[in-house]
């Protein structure tokens, strides 16, 4: 009875780790988390957000301007200023593939709360990062 409990713990153990690796998206937000490869990133500062407000009809687009640092094992290594808009993404997909598995890579990233005529708190920022 003993060898099946630790069969069945070690079986569930196993696949815990599996689906934390299969996992295809993370989200970068104002706390420090650590994310993969043991690298944390932190939205730090909004610089500006000039997106056009969802629901309008707006000539140019706008775009958020960010920065973010990147940590590994609570050293800094790197603290970047972000624009986001439609000329800047595959530059952006470049930067966050520096920190991830080799195996995987950022395929494209989804900017969270849409621009409204409300201020949006530091907080509610989030970047969502889909890997493939």
């Amino acid at each position: 009875m003993k060898k099946i409990s630790l069969f069945l713990l070690l079986l569930i153990l196993v696949s815990c780790k599996s689906i934390q690796e299969e996992k295809t998206s993370f989200e970068v937000t104002s706390k420090k988390e650590v994310l993969f490869n043991d690298y944390a990133f932190e939205i730090t500062k909004i610089d500006s957000d000039s997106r056009c407000p969802e629901g309008t009809n707006c000539i140019w687009a706008g775009e958020l301007v960010v920065e973010v640092s990147v940590w590994q094992k609570n050293k800094l290594v790197e603290t970047r200023v972000l624009s986001f808009s439609p000329k800047t993404k595959d530059e952006n997909l470049a930067w966050f593939s520096k920190f991830v598995p080799e195996n995987k890579k950022v395929t494209s990233y989804k900017i969270s709360p849409a621009k409204t005529e409300k201020t949006i708190e530091l907080k509610e920022y989030k970047v969502k990062l889909i890997l493939e």
